[in-house]
């Protein structure tokens, strides 16, 4: 992809209807989970390439809920000057009790586009949808530690790594561990 493609990229907030063009871009991001080349950035089996009907209806049920309530959830899209999706970019409530001052993000760049800022430019979108909203302080995100280009988009952006947890998951006989990340919004 050209530099100028993506600078005519928009990054726009997820409705209802766009949700099953968006798990069809993540079934397709899926497919690369693992592959040859490509660490491993999602805690699941390498060949499990689709998403989950419980993952389906938590975005479903958590849009349109205000922040107070719990469940909620936010998304953008980046999309290509043809409509395509070439990103996305997550923040879902914290489940824990008195944590609703934190949110937790989740994030995916499509392979063709990585590398070329997708990932800052929907960083930087929710950083400041975090800073509009009082509610929120902090950004936090949990990162598999073989995935080090994920871990330094991250570090790049302003998270710091507050820790790791050896062998958090088994996924076909191997061993993973997770790091966690935050970043504070608030100044």
């Amino acid at each position: 992809m050209l530099r100028n493609q993506v600078e005519s990229m928009t990054i726009v907030e997820a409705k209802i209807s766009d949700l099953e063009i968006f798990f069809d871009y993540l079934g397709r991001q899926l497919t690369e989970n693992g592959s040859e080349g490509l660490p491993l950035f999602q805690p699941i089996s390498k060949s499990q390439n689709t998403i989950p009907k419980q993952t389906r209806e938590k975005f479903k049920n958590g849009f349109g809920l205000e922040l107070s309530s719990p469940h909620w959830r936010k998304l953008w899209l980046a999309k290509d000057s043809s409509g395509d999706i070439c990103g996305h970019i997550d923040l879902r409530h914290r489940s824990e009790e008195y944590c609703t001052h934190r949110v937790l993000l989740g994030m995916g760049v499509d392979s063709q586009y990585r590398k070329q800022g997708v990932g800052d430019k929907l960083i930087d979108k929710v950083v400041r949808f975090c800073c509009d909203n009082r509610s929120i302080d902090w950004l936090d995100l949990n990162v598999l530690s073989v995935n080090v280009p994920a871990k330094n988009l991250y570090l790049k952006c302003g998270f710091k790594s507050i820790g790791e947890i050896s062998d958090y998951y088994r996924i076909e006989g191997e061993s993973f561990s997770e790091i966690m990340m935050t970043k504070s919004v608030k100044a």
